[in-house]
């Protein structure tokens, strides 16, 4: 016969059984460790679970986590990879110590966690590098424009002034041409002008 098929309601029981299973073989995995907190920190964590209704011992476990990623973090690359591996094996080491203590043969522990951490932050690192060489290398391309833009724009002004001097070095020979000119067509006029008077007084 075959069983029937479980409802919503009935596979979210399901569901909280096998998470209360996995709990309870965690705690069984997990050693205690006493903190001694100064009673600034000690009221910040409080305040902090306390809003987000959480344990204060769950807030701490998380806070410590992330810490331990940032401590890692900022670790020489070649120090942080050793670091990485033997956190591993030491962490694998004492899950089986504890899982044993507590009565347990077969214990669920995640391998290789720090140096999965340890590749992600390297490759952070390596992308980050990348980019900043990207934008090194923009920047000194734009520079090249900008100067190669001023040597233009400033082969041209000085075309534009030596042009101007070059025009002006010619204005004074033009000017006498055209003064000699001026002069010579007005002392044609003039004496034309003057002869008809000239021999009218000599009629008259």
């Amino acid at each position: 016969m075959q069983a029937p098929e479980l409802t919503s309601t009935q596979s979210l029981i399901d569901r909280y059984y096998t998470e209360e299973k996995t709990k309870k073989a965690q705690a069984l995995t997990r050693a205690s460790l006493n903190l001694q907190l100064d009673a600034n920190d000690l009221a910040m964590l409080n305040t902090i679970a306390k809003r987000f209704g959480k344990s204060r011992d769950d807030l701490a476990k998380d806070v410590l986590s992330h810490a331990l990623i940032d401590l890692l973090t900022q670790l020489e690359p070649g120090e942080r990879k050793l670091i990485a591996r033997d956190a591993d094996e030491m962490g694998a080491s004492m899950a089986h110590e504890i899982a044993e203590e507590n009565g347990l043969k077969d214990v669920e522990h995640k391998p290789n966690i720090w140096t999965g951490h340890e590749r992600n932050i390297a490759k952070a690192e390596k992308k980050q590098a990348k980019e900043l060489e990207e934008a090194r290398k923009a920047d000194k391309k734009l520079q090249v424009l900008t100067d190669l833009k001023e040597e233009v724009s400033t082969s041209n002004e000085q075309s534009v002034q030596t042009s101007d001097l070059n025009a002006t070095a010619l204005m004074p020979e033009d000017s006498e041409a055209k003064l000699e000119s001026t002069v010579e067509g007005s002392s044609l006029k003039d004496t034309s002008d003057t002869t008809p008077t000239e021999q009218e007084s000599v009629f008259s």
